[in-house]
């Protein structure tokens, strides 16, 4: 551990016993140092990095008194011990260097067997990229239901109208698809369509250079979507690009859309329809015919999974 890291841990360590929170020895982590915080039944990891931008600062845990405590001694908005800085590190920004702001895209249902298909952009600056990040934004994939939802609070809260979010319930999703398959085309055409038309809508409203978006086929299905929207802009398509903060948030509000309205479709409908492509499946085909016939599957399901191959 260098001078300056060291000055640091035992910096922030003094503040946290002064707030009464314990604290462990901690152990080494990349380009920094991460120790344990206790009070009572509640912990907290604090991470102190030392990075090409100085000291920072991370808090991880659950959301309570305990985090809240060690954000304060950490100087959230501010410095712990004179050397620290604000509660924020970044992420693994996919972006150009140099790049002030740029907007990320992912969607969420995709794989779901009922719900609807929902897809999400996010334009942010490097700034709030770090803000997001220390509020503990991350691919929506590592987030339970509820903490998706506080998340996407604090993103639309902070982004404004720099965020879009579309849903196409299953209804409308089907009458897309059969319309791209009538044409030739499949969903991953329709997924390029409605990612392009979610970043047109935010680029007529604000500028912005660059463009990333979580890969999930040719990169023409998202280009050809853009169109002119692509000419002079920097247009990232890569695997797992919730890597990046702006597509992290875009992947929590997508999700918390597609939350939303499966929770609406189950007050509709009077039952449970599980998430995901497997577990349980069977079983809510069985109640939704029992309880309201095959004619209304296309309100609740994406019809062109196998699943519903008995409708064909």
């Amino acid at each position: 551990m260098d001078k300056v890291l060291k000055q640091a841990v035992t910096d922030i360590k003094e503040k946290l016993a002064k707030a009464r929170i314990d604290t462990d020895t901690g152990h080494a982590v990349n380009y920094g140092w991460q120790l344990t915080g206790r009070r009572g039944s509640e912990t907290v990891r604090i991470t102190v990095y030392n990075g090409k931008k100085g000291i920072r600062l991370v808090v991880q845990g659950k959301t309570g008194a305990l985090k809240e405590a060690a954000e304060q001694c950490c100087g959230a908005g501010g410095t712990a011990a004179g050397t620290a800085a604000a509660c924020a590190v970044p992420g693994t920004e996919l972006r150009p260097p140099g790049t002030d702001c740029w907007i990320g895209a992912d969607e969420s249902g995709k794989g779901d067997v009922f719900g609807p298909l929902a897809a999400a952009a996010c334009m942010v600056t490097e700034k709030e990229a770090q803000t997001l990040r220390a509020c503990g934004v991350t691919d929506s994939k590592a987030l339970s239901d509820t903490a998706v939802a506080d998340m996407a609070g604090k993103i639309e809260a902070l982004l404004g109208d720099r965020t879009i979010v579309t849903v196409y319930m299953p209804r409308e999703y089907n009458r897309r698809y059969g319309e791209y398959k009538e044409a030739g085309k499949n969903l991953n055409h329709l997924l390029g369509g409605l990612h392009g038309e979610n970043i047109k809508r935010l680029l007529s409203m604000h500028k912005c250079p660059c463009i990333i978006i979580d890969k999930f086929g040719k990169d023409e299905y998202v280009l050809r979507a853009l169109g002119d929207a692509a000419v002079g802009r920097t247009v990232i398509q890569v695997p797992k690009g919730e890597r990046d903060t702006a597509v992290a948030a875009a992947s929590v509000l997508a999700r918390h859309a597609f939350v939303c309205a499966m929770d609406g479709l189950e007050e509709k409908y009077g039952m449970s329809f599980p998430k995901g492509a497997f577990a349980g499946i069977d079983g809510a085909l069985q109640q939704f015919r029992t309880m309201h016939g095959d004619a209304l599957f296309e309100n609740v399901g994406k019809l062109n999974f196998r699943t519903f191959d008995f409708l064909r």
